[in-house]
């Protein structure tokens, strides 16, 4: 096996249908769906300097993918967890390569069944970090323990870094059933609000694209929210109603409105068997009940009833989603400093613009 890995620089140099077909033929997340990275790449919810695609080859067969992407690390990072996990300071303006976007939580090198191509991969993008001049390269919000293992080959040091929220449904068959299995003070609190919103002229409801102007109004609830808990750049308004826009049928959004005025709702992806629960934007001012909790009711049982066997929730505020029945699973980066491979020359200028091609590796 002779692994050669190309780098591109826009995802309109990279052949959609050669990447569709091979995007099938992973079984990866939605993350790495073509609709995702067009999104993530032509509307960023946090500032990018410069974006790459590696893709890795046998025989001229399209086997690997990873998408990276150059930034400050206090705007990659608004949360503080490299900092406070991984020694990875934000306060002198560093740069780091990082895969995926701090937005994705299932970061890995995607490959196609039966290939060994993680280790060129990784290896390359170390090379292309050094290549351009950042501080750090590595990978962000890694799940997979094959992944780890070769990052650790590859002297990338893993540390926990936060954990992201799932909700196994195969054994459920109804809404009533998934509130019985809740903790007693989840079960008991869903009950309460969702018996204050049947009282209310509230309502709610899982909505498909083309989404209308109500899209707009959800994602500026969702900045509002995020701002109050400290992030205000993590959800730019604009830019996330475009990206769910961009993503197309791979988006669903969950509105629930009172007296005709948006009061909550949550951002969300469908991806195939799994539900996931990706941004939330509220307001408690206009309702008796809480629009947060009517909110995941009406994901979990639209996904029960579609057959969504996985409910995704990202990660943070543990206490309220651990009430909502949601586990825990660990997530980890594995990221290292970086030395400059063109520091020993004058005036070299390791550029984020660089032109990269293919290496054999």
């Amino acid at each position: 096996m002779s692994i050669e890995v190309e780098i591109r620089q826009s995802i309109d140099a990279v052949e959609e249908e050669e990447y569709r077909t091979f995007f099938r033929a992973s079984g990866a997340s939605f993350f790495y769906d073509w609709r995702f990275l067009c999104a993530a790449e032509r509307s960023p919810l946090l500032p990018v300097d410069a974006t790459y695609y590696l893709l890795a080859r046998d025989e001229g067969k399209f086997v690997a993918f990873l998408p990276a992407y150059v930034q400050a690390v206090d705007s990659v990072d608004p949360f503080g967890l490299l900092a406070r996990t991984a020694g990875i300071a934000s306060d002198r303006g560093q740069q780091a390569l990082f895969s995926h976007v701090m937005h994705c939580f299932d970061s890995k090198v995607v490959c196609v069944p039966g290939t060994s191509a993680t280790w060129a991969m990784i290896a390359a993008l170390k090379r292309l970090a050094s290549d351009i001049g950042v501080q750090y390269v590595g990978l962000l919000n890694v799940a997979e323990a094959d992944a780890l293992r070769t990052a650790v080959g590859e002297q990338l040091t893993i540390r926990h870094l936060v954990d992201r929220y799932c909700l196994d449904l195969t054994r459920l068959e109804s809404f009533d059933e998934l509130v019985q299995t809740l903790p007693k003070e989840g079960r008991h609190e869903m009950t309460r609000q969702l018996r204050k919103f049947d009282a209310s002229d509230g309502t709610v409801a899982v909505i498909s694209p083309p989404f209308d102007h109500r899209l707009e109004v959800l994602t500026s609830l969702c900045q509002q929210t995020t701002a109050r808990n400290g992030t205000p750049k993590y959800f730019p308004a604009d830019a996330l109603a475009r990206f769910v826009r961009i993503c197309g049928d791979l988006a669903r959004i969950v509105l629930v409105e009172e007296a005709g005025a948006v009061v909550g709702g949550l951002v969300c992806f469908l991806d195939r068997k799994v539900f996931c629960i990706w941004s939330a934007g509220m307001r408690y001012d206009l309702t008796a009940y809480s629009p947060y909790t009517v909110s995941f009711a009406c994901a979990y049982g639209w996904a029960i009833a579609n057959g969504i066997e996985t409910i995704e929730a990202g990660r943070l505020n543990e206490r309220i989603k651990v009430r909502l029945g949601l586990k825990p699973l660990p997530l980890y980066s594995a990221t290292s400093e970086v030395v400059c491979a063109m520091t020993s020359l004058p005036n070299a200028g390791c550029s984020p613009g660089a032109s990269h091609g293919t290496a054999l590796l």
